[in-house]
């Protein structure tokens, strides 16, 4: 995944990590970034990332474990919420699948958004 064109301001939490507060279902990463013309612009990523094949109810859990986590340490208020699974390659039926298993966030559902490899993570932003 491409970091480049980034808000100056973010975090990239690894969920896996020993000290991560995450529990249960996680997804790999939690992106919180703040945008550099308001600073009340706020992006909130849960990144998963495959090097194959997925299930889209797989990675709905664990995107979903990434955004009960951002809806508790995120202060409330107007954000960009995009869960997102990052793959090597994927059938297009996988990419289909997965808008049959949003992600919600603050009671609103998000569809989940595909990128391959290499992709820079600001075209979600």
């Amino acid at each position: 995944m491409d970091l480049t064109d980034l808000p100056k301001l973010f975090r990239l939490i690894d969920m896996d990590h020993p000290a991560s507060p995450a529990k249960g279902a996680r997804c790999d990463y939690l992106f919180i970034g703040i945008g550099e013309v308001k600073m009340d612009d706020l992006r909130i990523v849960p990144l998963e990332l495959k090097s194959s094949g997925f299930r889209a109810s797989g990675v709905s859990k664990q995107l979903a474990g990434g955004a009960k986590l951002a809806e508790k340490v995120v202060p409330g208020g107007q954000c960009r919420f995009v869960p997102v699974v990052v793959h090597d390659g994927a059938h297009r039926w996988q990419i289909q699948e997965l808008a049959k298993h949003p992600v919600t966030f603050r009671g609103m559902e998000y569809a989940i958004k595909s990128l391959k490899c290499g992709t820079s993570l600001s075209e979600v932003l």
